[in-house]
């Protein structure tokens, strides 16, 4: 059941851009105003059902912990928000190629800010990856800003995450409570003054609204899931997610993909080969001496 969940949780993200494909009529900034309202009002449900109103007013209490939520909240936003804006302009295989480069650096934030150690391999795996970002950068005369600034802001919003040690539904809750009143006026202005977005339909109001639940409901399952399924098992599957969008992004949206680029993304899979072979071969070592 708990691996279940974890896949479901993964598959969920990695049909997104599907789902945001459905508003191609609404400003990127628009839909991310409304995803934040939308996904508070269902983490409140989360909230009470799960019993984690304590957590929260631990926070609300300690003002380190307070700004760490607010750090974090500004940068899950960004990483919304790019998101979005690429989907809806065609950039999903580079949006993919984000979340595959997002666990490596990981593991650069948790040398730099938790004096964690890296294995040798572990190192290789980094360089080969940014080898392969390099890559991408010269044969295509661009640098990929979209797949770095998700992969940069997703790992410093894990980062800061990490730093408050709130539940995952408590600690996005925060955050999105946080965003709510600016997210507010921004729907104010949206609503009254900008005539920029065409009249809304019901259709478009329902996926405007559906857009908090279905950006909660993968959260809770895969919190659900990683108290119980191992940190490699779970690692392997986060590349469900990316994978599904590249092959949605060539062969649902028919997004070109350059020699370069093909280069640069098979490198970034030789280094997430490396690096996932590793954590497996040492996961299972440590379980092994724990039989022992």
């Amino acid at each position: 059941m708990n691996y279940l969940q974890a896949i479901a949780a993964y598959i969920l993200w990695g049909v997104f851009p599907l789902y945001w494909k459905l508003l191609p009529t609404v400003n990127s900034f628009e839909i991310i105003c409304h995803r934040i309202v939308w996904s508070l009002l269902t983490l409140l449900l989360f909230v009470s059902l799960g019993r984690q109103w304590p957590q929260i007013r631990s926070v609300l209490q300690d003002r380190k912990k307070l700004a760490l939520c607010t750090v974090a909240a500004f940068l899950i936003s960004i990483n919304w928000l790019v998101f979005i804006w690429a989907v809806q302009n065609k950039y999903v295989v580079e949006t993919s190629l984000g979340y595959f480069i997002n666990p490596m650096l990981n593991v650069v934030l948790g040398v730099l800010l938790f004096q964690e150690r890296l294995h040798p391999v572990q190192w290789i795996a980094v360089f080969i990856a940014g080898l392969g970002v390099t890559v991408m950068a010269f044969q295509t005369g661009k640098f990929p800003f979209i797949a770095m600034t998700l992969a940069v802001s997703f790992a410093l919003y894990g980062a800061a995450k990490k730093k408050t040690t709130m539940p995952a539904v408590a600690g996005l809750g925060m955050e999105t409570a946080i965003l709510t009143p600016l997210t507010l006026v921004a729907l104010t202005y949206f609503s009254y003054v900008s005539h920029d977005s065409e009249p809304r339909t019901a259709r478009t109001w329902m996926l405007l609204m559906l857009g908090g639940p279905i950006t909660t409901l993968p959260l809770v399952l895969f919190a659900a899931a990683a108290k119980n399924v191992p940190m490699a098992a779970m690692g392997m599957l986060q590349y469900v997610a990316p994978s599904l969008q590249f092959i949605f992004g060539v062969f649902l949206f028919g997004e070109e993909i350059s020699f370069g680029r093909a280069y640069g993304f098979a490198l970034v899979w030789l280094a997430l080969i490396i690096f996932s072979g590793f954590v497996i071969t040492s996961s299972r070592s440590t379980e092994s001496r724990k039989v022992e």
